[in-house]
């Protein structure tokens, strides 16, 4: 297994075999997913799970399974998404690495999300990746309070391409960070 961050509380590694029920039950609650269109199925968790893996593998970057030193124990991801070109998001700055958290709910609260986001920044800010940005829906202002901790600016409000113009969470934030 490889490691590729630590910090006081968190190591941040590789994806193992033991990580995927867990990942499953998180995209599953509704806690969890309450600010995403709809829960994932054990299926479509298995797959990304694979494809977070691979990717890490293949790249040395991208999201990391995050596990808590206190107790040797899985409770989420934090790291880089890669949007290409192609993607659903109306933005002139594609392609771009999307920097993105879940943890277990458990977790929440505890400044856990900023801390491996900000170790996450402090990683990638001497490759030449790019501005790195993080999209939210409007209502989630706890992910939003992260962006604004770990040092993002606000950038601006756009419609999620893929959800009608009534659903609650049409209205997205896209903040960005810049390396220095």
């Amino acid at each position: 297994m490889t490691v590729y961050i630590e910090t006081e509380r968190l190591i941040l590694r590789d994806w193992e075999d033991s990580d995927l029920l867990p990942l499953q039950k998180m995209n599953a609650n509704r806690q969890v997913r309450r600010y995403f269109t709809s829960l994932l199925s054990y299926q479509r968790s298995k797959l990304d799970f694979e494809s977070m893996r691979q990717t890490l593998k293949e790249q040395g970057i991208g999201l990391f399974a995050v596990e808590l030193k206190a107790v040797h124990s899985w409770i989420g991801f934090i790291g880089l998404n890669y949007i290409s070109k192609d993607s659903h998001y109306p933005f002139k700055e594609r392609p771009f690495y999307e920097i993105g958290w879940r943890l277990i709910p458990e977790v929440w609260d505890n400044g856990i999300a900023q801390e491996g986001a900000e170790a996450v920044l402090n990683y990638v800010k001497d490759q030449t990746l790019g501005p790195i940005y993080a999209i939210a829906a409007k209502a989630n202002k706890p992910s939003i309070r992260v962006m604004e901790k770990i040092g993002m600016t606000f950038v601006d409000t756009f419609e999620h391409p893929e959800l009608s113009e009534y659903h609650e969470l049409k209205e997205h934030v896209r903040y960005v960070w810049q390396p220095q």
